[in-house]
């Protein structure tokens, strides 16, 4: 056990408290390569989305709001979509998952997929819409789907890794 007065244990808190933040950045930056499959516009899976949906369920007070609105400028400076689109987006779905904190909470894993899906349609739309609406004319829908069938599907796998990492982080130094 560390002292609770050395710099060591300070480290140790700082460090679990901004492990969902720094994953969540983490994981804009990898979903940034683009998909290239044959006869549609290239599609990412939705990351940012899975991570901002698992912490705002499971540990919302270790990845705020603020944090939130921060990831999705830096996602959208990054792919170059309209700055606060994604912002936007990723606040929409944080406070859809912690509107509904209550009833998903320790729920079994498929409920909680269910949850997952239901966000990320009204995620995919939001932002399908969104995007109409600043181009000024209807945008495909086919990679909006493509991506919202990839991201539901990549959530088990991160979902898991992500109750190990929470797992991890609750544990005492």
């Amino acid at each position: 056990m560390i002292d609770r007065n050395s710099s060591w244990y300070w480290l140790d808190y700082v460090a679990r408290y901004a492990a969902p933040l720094l994953i969540t950045i983490g994981l804009v930056l990898v979903s940034q390569v683009p998909l290239r499959l044959p006869g549609i516009a290239p599609v990412t899976i939705g990351f940012s989305l899975i991570a901002v949906f698992y912490w705002a369920l499971h540990q919302h007070d270790m990845l705020p709001a603020v944090a939130v609105f921060f990831i999705g400028l830096l996602q959208d400076m990054l792919v170059g979509t309209p700055i606060g689109l994604s912002a936007f987006s990723l606040l929409f779905a944080y406070g859809v998952v912690i509107s509904q904190r209550r009833f998903f909470y320790r729920k079994s894993f498929l409920v909680v997929w269910l949850g997952f899906s239901i966000t990320a349609i009204l995620f995919g739309v939001l932002r399908w819409g969104l995007v109409s609406f600043i181009e000024g004319r209807v945008v495909l829908l086919g990679p909006t789907i493509i991506e919202f069938f990839l991201t539901v599907t990549f959530y088990p796998i991160f979902g898991y890794i992500f109750v190990l990492v929470h797992r991890s982080l609750l544990r005492e130094a």
